[in-house]
């Protein structure tokens, strides 16, 4: 059978179209490649539960291809665990207090990857309640999962919140992964794991079913290999077709964001100079931008207020049964247990209960959202004199607005872990067209050792 290390929905499509390999025989190597590189000890440990009916619904697939003409057919997907799933698997964002629970119905974009053939082969791990838990708890630790070890480096940290899912494209261990971004939860694995990461518009995508943050922040997005499987992917989502070869870099305005130049060490100083000079011989006209940052307490604050209130709205719709109901019975749960729940405390959790009321009544929060609208008008105009911005460090600006952000991997450090670059747009769709074409220019994806040698897309 032909290697699946690296392999994109298309050539995904045209094996199983060409009969060279069946959904059941597919879903089988990326369950053994699970076996192999990630479950059981000192290994990567970024898949918290196998869905059990997997093969199951692989093989009903085979019998019945000719019913679906989407892309998604028989694309094995990995899904954090917080996207509810009307099935035998958990959904607990990685808490003990939520271990046992199961959710009535599938999250909407869940239901929407079911309806299209894709096969979800199970939950991941990540950062216990999308790292709004706790100060200081590290990326990629959960106190039901453990902690996700990098593929590149088990000492190195793997980013989070979405830890595991950008883990499992990374070392291979599924086609593409959804994860949730609220304040960089996708954009940060996908950086440190050598990956396309993709957070779209907030909004675009349905939060329905899935455990929440903040209403205002939170996104649902996918991690891929390419920013072709991110566009695909993205397009079954919304129902849209995409016409990738509408773009070309001769001619586009990049924005370069001037701040996030600053205080770059020299390796990436000489690596964000590469870029510019690859992108300006391919036609691009350059323009010098300053895009200013947000104030990272009005993120937060913006989190500490809405999580309480987003939380318990969530949780009384649990199915009936349920002993936990509320985040007050969250922090319960885990004083009751501390030797297994509290490794880093509960810091946040106690902020929100204690100090928010829960029904967003409160003035200081009114302002915030008064200041956001403002901000994020600001930086509309910004975006607004070029087609795209490449971003060389995080800006939470762009999170803090809803505006879309994707990452591409442009190799590595001297260290070996990966390095990457960020982009954004006022647009969805022009962000995906433009950021395949420069993914084409300067990106390459170095693949983590024990699963391939080195790839250049």
């Amino acid at each position: 059978m032909q290697s699946i290390d690296e392999i994109s929905i298309h050539q995904i499509q045209e094996m199983l179209s060409n009969k060279e390999i069946s959904v059941a025989e597919l879903v089988q190597e990326y369950l053994r490649r699970i076996d192999l590189y990630d479950q059981g000890p000192n290994k990567l440990n970024s898949i918290l539960e196998i869905n059990p009916d997997a093969l199951s619904i692989a093989e009903k697939l085979d019998a019945y291809p000719s019913n679906f003409t989407s892309k998604l057919f028989g694309l094995p997907i990995l899904l954090k665990d917080n996207m509810d799933t009307s099935d035998r698997m958990h959904t607990s964002a990685g808490s003990l207090a939520l271990a046992e629970s199961f959710a009535s119905c599938d999250a909407g974009i869940v239901e929407v990857l079911r309806q299209k053939g894709g096969v979800i082969l199970g939950k991941t791990n990540m950062t216990e309640f999308a790292d709004h838990m706790t100060k200081g708890m590290k990326p990629g630790y959960s106190s039901r999962g453990g902690m996700v070890k990098s593929p590149y480096n088990e000492n190195k940290n793997p980013g989070g919140s979405s830890t595991g899912s950008a883990v499992g494209v990374s070392a291979n261990l599924c086609a593409v992964s959804l994860g949730t971004d609220t304040s960089g939860s996708i954009t940060s694995p996908a950086i440190k794991n050598g990956i396309v990461g993709f957070r779209p518009s907030t909004s675009v995508l349905s939060q329905k079913g899935i455990i929440p943050i903040s209403f205002t922040l939170d996104t649902a997005g996918t991690l891929t290999r390419t920013v072709m499987d991110s566009s695909i992917l993205f397009m079954e989502l919304i129902n849209t077709l995409i016409d990738m070869d509408e773009a070309n870099i001769k001619g586009t305005v990049i924005g370069i964001d001037q701040v996030t130049l600053e205080n770059l060490t020299d390796e990436e100083e000489k690596k964000a100079r590469t870029i510019i000079r690859t992108l300006e011989k391919s036609g691009a006209t350059i323009k010098r931008v300053k895009i200013p940052k947000v104030p990272k307490n009005d993120l937060k604050q913006i989190q500490l207020y809405e999580f309480k209130y987003c939380l318990n709205r969530y949780l009384s719709e649990r199915p009936r049964g349920s002993s936990i109901r509320s985040l007050k019975d969250i922090i319960e749960f885990n004083n009751l247990n501390p030797s297994k729940t509290l490794k880093y405390g509960q810091t946040l959790l106690i902020e929100a209960e204690k100090n928010t009321k829960g029904d967003l009544s409160e003035p200081v929060y009114k302002n915030l959202i008064k200041d956001r609208e403002k901000t994020k008008k600001e930086v509309q105009e910004k975006l607004s004199e070029f087609d795209i911005c490449i971003m060389f460090q995080e800006n939470l600006i762009l999170q803090y607005g809803g505006f879309p952000i994707i990452t591409i991997p442009h190799g590595s450090y001297n260290d070996d872990m990966p390095y990457g670059i960020y982009l954004t747009a006022l647009s969805d769709i022009t962000l995906l067209k433009i950021a395949h074409r420069i993914e084409q220019a300067i990106g390459y994806r170095i693949v983590p050792a024990g699963t391939d040698k080195n790839h250049l897309h």
